[in-house]
């Protein structure tokens, strides 16, 4: 069986050598490169990359995590009436709501 060093291997390794830089801004300099990064389409992190001449993508399908524990997933089943188990119903009825949070106030 050939060796496939950088092959299936070589993204990971690329990636094992990457540093992670934390940068600490004043609140009103963090709300400017969030805000700009959103007129951009951009990630605050690409924002950074794209003010000191670094490389950066356009996201390509915009979407916003949300990290849930066991006790989250539990009152969101109960608040919407469904199984804990059935995700998938839960997280299109966050959708729901939250688009039509917004779409009270327009």
């Amino acid at each position: 069986m050939p060796k496939d060093s950088e092959g299936k291997w070589g993204l990971e390794k690329a990636a094992l050598k990457k540093i992670q830089l934390h940068f600490s801004f004043q609140a009103a300099r963090n709300d400017q490169i969030q805000h700009d990064a959103i007129d951009y389409g951009i990630k605050p992190s690409d924002m950074i990359r794209k003010i000191v001449g670094l490389p950066f993508k356009k996201i390509q399908r915009p979407r916003i995590g949300l990290s849930i524990d066991d006790t989250d997933l539990k009152f969101l089943a109960e608040k919407y009436g469904l199984n804990p188990s059935d995700e998938a119903e839960i997280k299109r009825r966050v959708t729901e709501e939250v688009n039509l949070h917004w779409s009270r106030k327009e």
